[in-house]
């Protein structure tokens, strides 16, 4: 069912941002002193704010918001709500994400330009009109050409489980190689996840860069064999291990059709996200979750269904 994927593929998203916020700009040898990684709250005598979401979950849901207000993809308006969300202060913020909504020419390989496009193949996905929205959506952070092409990689794999066009890993794998618009570069990033032999995390050298941290996520969803295994293995990783493990969770929710309730009932939506949606919604009074924003929005998502 449509709307059961698109709510696996947002709350999967969500998932990963608040496992991986206990281990966030870690090094993996501290990861591995603090003890065993299982549950959204393992580590909170260290990191007292695990499960608490950042911009990593509440910029693509404010995407999805902008969406249903306008009845389209209007960038002008998506680039405003941005800004405002950045002046709600929130305490976990990507630095350089201020600096390129002001200045969207930035042409570093930064994976945080990533982080709205588990969004862009939701809808991408749902309309036919809307193939090329990740590259464009992308470009309102960035001017790198492999930052809008790794938008849309990331787009095409979402596309193809939602639309149960891939069943398996394996087959996922083999249809985003023989794809006819991928980039050379990237196909060669999906063989090499499909021939790796373990989960190939970023060296601390790279860890916030875009095609280490894709060569993780795809190389997690091969060896994975549950939803958790690849989180647990992508959060060892430390660095920047919200997005890393949000990447990852948006597409192994849907393949694995399947999301752990104990992790979901540990998570806690921002004071920023909170402050937004009460500004534009009728939910002033209400207690948000996680679970409840993504139940409403993958709901009215599916009126757009072609």
């Amino acid at each position: 069912m449509m709307e059961e994927r698109i709510r696996l593929a947002l709350l999967g998203w969500c998932l990963g941002d608040g496992f991986g916020s206990q281990t966030e700009g870690m090094e993996p040898e501290r990861v591995e002193a603090l003890g065993e990684l299982a549950e959204v709250y393992s580590f909170e005598k260290e990191v007292p704010h695990c499960g608490i979401g950042s911009y990593v979950s509440d910029l693509p849901i404010l995407f999805a918001l902008s969406f249903l207000e306008l009845e389209r993809v209007d960038y002008d308006h998506l680039r405003s709500t941005y800004r405002r969300y950045i002046k709600e202060e929130p305490d976990f913020l990507e630095p350089l994400l201020e600096q390129a909504l002001s200045n969207p020419m930035e042409k570093g390989e930064r994976v945080f330009h990533l982080g709205r496009s588990v969004t862009s193949g939701i809808l991408s996905a749902l309309r036919s009109d809307s193939k090329m929205i990740a590259g464009k959506e992308a470009a309102l952070t960035s001017a790198n050409a492999i930052v809008r092409e790794a938008a849309d990689l990331y787009g095409q794999t979402l596309i193809s489980l939602i639309l149960r066009e891939a069943e398996t890993v394996d087959e996922l794998f083999l249809l985003l190689m023989r794809s006819r618009t991928l980039d050379d570069e990237l196909k060669s990033l999906i063989r090499g996840a499909r021939n790796s032999e373990e989960v190939i995390n970023p060296q601390a050298v790279n860890t916030l860069h875009l095609r280490p941290t894709l060569l993780a996520v795809f190389s997690a969803l091969k060896h994975a064999t549950t939803f958790e295994d690849g989180m647990i293995a992508l959060a060892k990783g430390g660095g920047s291990a919200r997005l890393r493990c949000a990447l990852y969770g948006g597409l192994a929710g849907v393949l694995f059709d399947h999301l752990p309730e104990s992790w979901i009932a540990e998570l806690h939506v921002s004071s920023a996200l909170d402050a937004m949606i009460k500004k534009q919604t009728l939910y002033r009074r209400e207690t948000l979750t996680f679970e409840k924003i993504v139940d409403s929005l993958s709901n009215k998502l599916c009126d757009y269904e072609e």
